[in-house]
C-alpha cells in the first residue's frame, strides 16, 4: 500500500475511536441522569 494511503486509514480510525468514546461518554450521563432521577422519586 501507499504511505497516503496508510496514514489516510490512521486517521479515519482514530476519528472513529474518539466518535465512539465521546458517544459512550454522552449515553454514560444520559443514564446516570435518567437513573437518578429515578431514585429520587422512589425515595423521595
Amino acid at each position: 500500500m501507499k504511505e497516503c494511503c496508510k496514514d489516510g486509514f490512521q486517521v479515519t480510525e482514530k476519528k472513529y475511536n474518539l466518535k465512539k468514546w465521546f458517544n459512550y461518554i454522552i449515553y454514560t450521563i444520559l443514564i446516570l441522569i435518567v437513573g437518578g432521577a429515578l431514585v429520587l422519586q422512589l425515595f423521595n
